[in-house]
């Protein structure tokens, strides 16, 4: 159940980052290396998996890079500082 809301969290980022971003070569820089890990955790979660802590780590930088990939990270409306 929750590696399904995962990937389901996984995918509604990436359609909302990718709706209208700031600039669509970055985004699309910034997320591919996000669709990569997700492709490959995919295809290697019977052979290697992973604890779901580790599953949930990854989900959060992903989600980071989409939201950096949507905005540009300098250009981010939630930054610290």
């Amino acid at each position: 159940m929750m590696k399904k809301i995962g990937v389901s969290v996984f995918f509604l980022v990436l359609i909302w980052s990718g709706i209208n971003p700031k600039d669509y070569l970055t985004w699309f820089m910034e997320v591919l290396p996000a669709l990569i890990a997700a492709i490959t955790l995919l295809l290697t979660r019977k052979r290697f998996p992973l604890t779901s802590l580790l599953y949930g780590l990854i989900l959060i930088h992903c989600i980071i890079l989409m939201i950096g990939g949507h905005y540009t990270y300098a250009e981010v409306p939630l930054s610290i500082g």
